[in-house]
């Protein structure tokens, strides 16, 4: 279950490595990211260089080490006067002679400075290096294990968006030190200390993927949320303040044991977009059927029967996700979704079906299909894989009956 969850989270957050650190940019990828090592190789052996052309920096601290890099190396990041974006990787153990007070001199003087990205191993705490006179918009964390993970010092108040990604021993976020905040995004394996969204007044997109029991996040206080994603493998039932965030427009849950879907969601009455993940789930509410503005729906559950109605007056909806149920037992309901253009199922329930009530479907203007299913096995969920003759012998009969959109 845990690999489920981080699988779909990493999808949102990126993934570790060198090679993916545009990922994290705020801007588009960077054309170009030079090393802090290799500029200072070059300029051992006396090579031109345009500092001013130097934009986005790698600052490996093993390869540093590797390469007795000195003070005088560190120096050369003054001479960067246009750096926008740093990635700074640490080694395992790096917690001495981390150059942690080189780095601090250097970036107070990076007037440019706007993105930072740290990468950690098996590390004590997160390193401060942050000045108050650096007007830092984006900070990335991740960090394999970190025993005392505590991002309260981190606050900038330039700082716009924040990704924390790490398995930790305890972990701390606290709203307060972040007043002007617009993006957060937490993904944390591990146990939660403090996880207070208090004080996030201007908080726009709120990304928030836990593995383990935790207590029900409060999050009241975010009066101008758009976007909220929630993933947790422990939560079964969710409390009315997600469902009393007046500005909210996507909502997307993925909570396996979540029960059911609370009649509330009609408060949020600006919703565009709504997703849930859950393998309890066996009805929809009706109050669905007063998101007079929702244009994007997806379930996500497994072997159920679940009943489409309450999506069937909303005017505005186009695309529909349904997975874990037979389509043809909801066709009918599918029918009545006036402005529907777009539809994706699972094609497991289908196996072994009479497939020619689908013909009805001819009218969307595209359909896809997912070759993926979930199976559960006891109080665990497991992903699995048609096999491709089956798949083969189900695409066979949907291209007779639906022949422009599987030809």
């Amino acid at each position: 279950m845990k690999h489920l969850i981080y699988i779909l989270f990493g999808l949102l957050v990126g993934c570790s490595g060198v090679r993916d650190y545009h990922n994290y940019y705020l801007n588009g990828n960077p054309h170009k990211v030079h090393s802090l090592v290799d500029l200072a190789i070059s300029q051992r052996k006396n090579q031109r260089i345009n500092f001013n052309k130097v934009k986005n920096i790698v600052i490996n601290i093993e390869n540093v080490k590797t390469n007795r890099l000195t003070e005088k190396g560190f120096q050369l990041l003054k001479e960067c006067h246009a750096i926008e974006y740093i990635y700074i990787i640490y080694p395992q153990g790096y917690l001495k002679n981390d150059f942690s007070i080189e780095l601090v001199e250097a970036f107070s003087e990076m007037e440019k400075l706007s993105q930072l990205h740290i990468k950690l191993d098996s590390a004590d705490y997160i390193p401060n290096l942050f000045d108050l006179s650096n007007s830092i918009e984006k900070i990335t964390i991740e960090g394999n294990f970190i025993k005392e993970a505590s991002v309260n010092t981190l606050s900038q108040k330039s700082l716009k968006v924040l990704y924390i990604n790490c398995s930790t021993n305890s972990f701390s976020f606290s709203g307060k030190n972040y007043n002007d905040l617009e993006l957060l995004s937490l993904s944390i394996n591990g146990k939660i200390k403090e996880l207070d969204f208090l004080g996030l007044k201007e908080l726009k997109k709120l990304t928030l993927g836990i593995t383990g029991k935790i207590e029900e996040p409060d999050i009241s206080d975010l009066k101008k949320l758009e976007f909220l994603s929630f993933h947790n493998d422990e939560i079964e039932y969710l409390s009315n303040d997600f469902f009393e965030l007046p500005n909210l427009q996507a909502l997307n849950i993925l909570t396996p044991k979540l029960k059911k879907i609370n009649e509330n969601i009609s408060n949020l009455s600006l919703l565009k977009s709504l997703g849930f993940t859950s393998y309890e789930i066996n009805e929809l509410p009706e109050s669905l059927s007063k998101l007079e503005n929702l244009r994007q729906f997806s379930i996500n559950t497994t072997d159920s029967i679940i009943s489409l109605k309450p999506l069937t007056t909303l005017p505005m909806l186009e695309r529909l996700y349904i997975s874990g149920f037979n389509l043809i037992e909801v066709v009918d309901e599918i029918l009545l979704m006036k402005k529907l253009k777009f539809l994706k199922f699972t094609l497991r329930p289908l196996v072994n079906q009479d497939l020619s009530p689908l013909g009805q479907l001819e009218k969307l203007k595209e359909i896809q299909f997912k070759t993926t299913y979930v199976e559960r096995n006891g109080d665990n969920y497991i992903r699995k894989y048609l096999s491709d003759s089956t798949i083969n012998e189900v695409l066979d009969q949907l291209k007779k009956v639906l022949p422009e959109h599987f030809k």
